[in-house]
Formats: structure tokens, C-alpha cells, sequence
């Protein structure tokens, strides 16, 4: 009975110090706002970034497009370089003229730990792209992506 006893304790002390979870909340008051995407309710996607010494942490939520499922996922990444202007360059680059006539253009990338594919949808009267990961998917318009980024 203690070998039993000993062995839980053991392999529960194992699990516990070897847990890799890390959970980022954006309720502390050193995320700051970066851009919002606001409709009735709550935000269609918000970007919020911590400045660190060496680079800045941002993270990205957003609401599933999907109504099933009514939910937010994310994507964290780092600022390393120019990954910012980077990300948002390929979003918009899609209402470029050339590249909304190309009916095969598609992006796909690595963001963060995330896989990335962003691609153009039909949408009666307005152009819209899909921003898609494994955790959900989003549909943003030009104007949309401009808030995201706070940009004018």
C-alpha cells in the first residue's frame, strides 16, 4: 500500500513540474491596445502588444467567423525584424488591382507558431479576404485590416 501510495505521489510530482502550458491573459495593464475591429457586441478582432527591451509581443484575437462554433482564437508573435509591417503587407496586398484579378493568389505563412493561409472570398458588394489558421478563421475587408493595424 505505501509503494502505491509513493508511486502517485512520484508520478504526480512528475506531471506537475513537467506541465507545458503557459496561459497569456490580456486583462493585465501592460497589454496595450494596438487596433480594434468593433461591431455591435463584442470586437471582431482586437491587436494588443506588450513592449519588451529587445522587441514587442503581440496578440492577435479573433472572433470565428464560423456561427457554430462562437468563439475567439488567436495568434501570438514577436516583433523580430519587421514582422508587423510584414503580416499586415500581405493582408493588404490582396486588394492590390493585379492580385484581386489573380484568381490563384494565396498566401500562406508562419506566424508566431501558427500556419497562416490567407486567401480572397466572394462577398456580394464588397472585397474580402479570409484569414485562416487551424484554431478558426476570419473574414476582414480593407477597412477592417486599416483599424486592425491602426492605420489611416
Amino acid at each position: 500500500m505505501k509503494k502505491n501510495l509513493i508511486t502517485f505521489i512520484l508520478c504526480w510530482l512528475f506531471l506537475q513540474t513537467n506541465a507545458q502550458i503557459t496561459e497569456y491573459t490580456t486583462t493585465k495593464k501592460n497589454w496595450q491596445l494596438y487596433g480594434q475591429i468593433k461591431t455591435i457586441g463584442p470586437a471582431k478582432a482586437s491587436l494588443e502588444y506588450i513592449a519588451n527591451s529587445h522587441d514587442s509581443s503581440f496578440l492577435l484575437m479573433m472572433y470565428d467567423d464560423r456561427p457554430e462554433l462562437k468563439t475567439y482564437f488567436s495568434i501570438r508573435f514577436n516583433s523580430n525584424g519587421s514582422t508587423l509591417s510584414s503580416f499586415y503587407n500581405i493582408l493588404i496586398s490582396f486588394f492590390e488591382k493585379e492580385n484581386w484579378k489573380n484568381k490563384d493568389y494565396v498566401r500562406f505563412f508562419k506566424l508566431g507558431t501558427e500556419e497562416v493561409s490567407v486567401y480572397k472570398t466572394a462577398v456580394i458588394g464588397t472585397k474580402t479576404i479570409i484569414l485562416k489558421t487551424d484554431k478558426g478563421r476570419i473574414a476582414l475587408r480593407k477597412g477592417e485590416i486599416k483599424k486592425l493595424f491602426n492605420k489611416k
